[in-house]
């Protein structure tokens, strides 16, 4: 409240001291100029209060622009008494430009302040949409992040049977080979040459399926793309 209160202070006391600010600098010229030069000074700065302090402070200066036109610029002078009759059409005309200068000014000064404020409104609204998209991308990658290597350690599981079970097989054979050295069945040089080269393949094949794994972890730290992944696994 205190803090409104003196908001208001400030601004009525700025549109009374613009008002005889401009009455001051115009006195000393006062047997110099006529009354026209005095009200249209004086106008302005009742412009120049509606623009820097709004209508209500405007309306202030408004009234105390006539009243010290008529007291220090219109005969008799110091007094608020009028003598000669035009002076007092000059002085309701003056009073009623000054009522429409500031309040037309006022409110010209509040539809810019609406204007930038609805700039501003819009430009927040902006932004969050800009942030919910950017979040809701972010939550779509994050799915089919999850999505893809769901899929991908599932073809892994399936496919990582096939070499561990030629290797199982091939192992079996030879170290059955070996212990039946005077068997009619004992593998030629040529067929044990064979399993031994299904045991390195599937070793191999399945250090490339490890890599996959491995690559596939780094996913989230943006090391490797999807791409790169299915393509080593499929080679």
């Amino acid at each position: 409240m205190r803090t409104l209160a003196s908001s208001k202070l400030t601004r009525y006391g700025g549109a009374s001291l613009v008002v005889l600010g401009a009455a001051t600098v115009l006195l000393p010229f006062r047997a110099h100029i006529n009354a026209t030069t005095v009200a249209l000074a004086l106008l302005l700065a009742v412009l120049f209060v509606a623009i820097g302090f709004g209508s209500k402070p405007a309306l202030l200066a408004s009234v105390l622009a006539m009243l010290g036109f008529n007291f220090f610029f219109l005969p008799p002078y110091h007094t608020f008494t009028i003598a000669d009759p035009q002076n007092w059409i000059a002085l309701t005309a003056f009073f009623i430009t000054a009522l429409a200068v500031g309040q037309l000014s006022a409110r010209a000064r509040q539809r810019a302040e609406e204007s930038e404020a609805g700039k501003i409104e819009i430009r927040r609204l902006y932004d969050e949409l800009r942030d919910a998209f950017d979040r809701a991308s972010e939550a779509e990658a994050i799915k089919r992040s999850e999505q893809l290597k769901s899929a991908l350690l599932d073809a892994v599981t399936h496919d990582i049977r096939t070499p561990l079970t030629l290797i199982k097989a091939s192992a079996t054979l030879l170290l059955e080979d070996r212990e039946e050295t005077k068997s009619s069945k004992q593998l030629s040089p040529d067929e044990q040459h064979a399993m031994l080269e299904v045991i390195t393949r599937g070793a191999d094949r399945l250090d490339r399926f490890v890599e996959g794994i491995v690559d596939l972890a780094r996913i989230e730290a943006g090391d490797l793309t999807c791409i790169a992944i299915g393509v080593r696994w499929m080679t």
